[in-house]
């Protein structure tokens, strides 16, 4: 059953440790810039999901078995490590999105490795079936990946942080009334981490003056590849329906409609807010839906018990 007081120190946990970790590698940099604040966020965000999943007592098997130890063990490191990679400056942008393409292609033959999808027997999926899914979520992944790093260089804002912070909550509580409350309950300790990173990174740029070039490729990919890989298990591993895992996988994508004309100029603030406000529409609409199904399904189990 969830647990809300130790879901609560989780993400606690996981958010002091990750800002003090950053706050303590940009005090060693008093003029520390831009690339090393990115840096510095990764290996707080590791700290932060090592102590948020320690506190839940996740600890993911060696090797794993099951998609939920693959994704904690497996793919999250991979994106930590090709993010750390990427934030040096004498990696050319070409390479570190060559490597980033990599793990797109790799993420769906992670997470269903040893499952019914791939293993081509009478009770399982045709192999062209599950190569056809591989192919079309690797494809999402690495539009939705690349179209938000666009957005983020074409419009830096914290905004977009909060937007996959927000996108992933609602995952986890969606995930966790599809039935799936482990794999749910993995969200908190990633929204916590990003949550606090980005704001540590922002006090950081809004007390240097210069507010609105925040830009944080890491918290970026990580949020991306956390978002793909909660609503995959939810859908491949839970009870998630493939239309609700769609929206809330390109529901940060509205943030794009801020980007015309008549919207694109406005205060900073103003454009953060309605890209959150635009984000929140289809992800209310698909926790409702879920709510809906959550106590209509629980009701008749509710009530043997009273």
């Amino acid at each position: 059953m969830p647990e809300p007081l130790l879901y609560l120190k989780a993400m606690g946990a996981a958010a002091i440790v990750s800002a003090m970790f950053v706050l303590a590698m940009v005090a060693v940099r008093r003029a520390a810039s831009t690339t090393w604040q990115n840096k510095a966020c990764i290996p707080g965000i590791s700290l932060g999901l090592a102590v948020g999943y320690s506190v839940l007592s996740f600890q993911p098997a060696w090797p794993p078995v099951n998609a939920l130890d693959r994704l904690l063990a497996i793919v999250i490191p991979g994106a930590l490590g090709i993010e750390l990679i990427a934030g040096f400056q004498r990696i050319p942008q070409w390479v570190a999105w060559f490597l980033r393409m990599i793990l797109v292609a790799a993420i769906p033959r992670i997470l269903l490795h040893g499952s019914v999808y791939l293993s081509g027997s009478d009770d399982g999926r045709p192999l062209w079936q599950a190569g056809s899914v591989w192919a079309v979520c690797s494809v999402l992944l690495a539009g939705l990946w690349s179209l938000l790093s666009l957005l983020s260089v074409r419009s830096p804002s914290v905004s977009l942080s909060l937007v996959l912070c927000m996108t992933i909550q609602c995952t986890g509580a969606t995930v966790m009334m599809a039935g799936y409350i482990k794999g749910g309950a993995a969200a908190l300790p990633i929204v916590a981490t990003l949550l606090a990173t980005s704001t540590v990174v922002w006090l950081i740029f809004r007390r240097s003056g210069t507010p609105t070039n925040f830009h944080a490729p890491a918290i970026l990919g990580i949020g991306v590849v956390g978002l793909f890989g909660l609503l995959f298990i939810g859908r491949f591993f839970g009870r998630l329906s493939t239309g609700a895992a769609l929206t809330m996988l390109l529901a940060p994508l509205l943030c794009w409609v801020m980007e015309t004309s008549p919207l694109r100029h406005r205060k900073p603030w103003l454009v953060g807010t309605l890209r959150l406000l635009l984000v929140a529409i289809p992800l209310v609409a698909v926790l409702v839906l879920a709510k809906i199904d959550f106590d209509r399904d629980m009701s008749p189990l509710l009530s043997v018990f009273n």
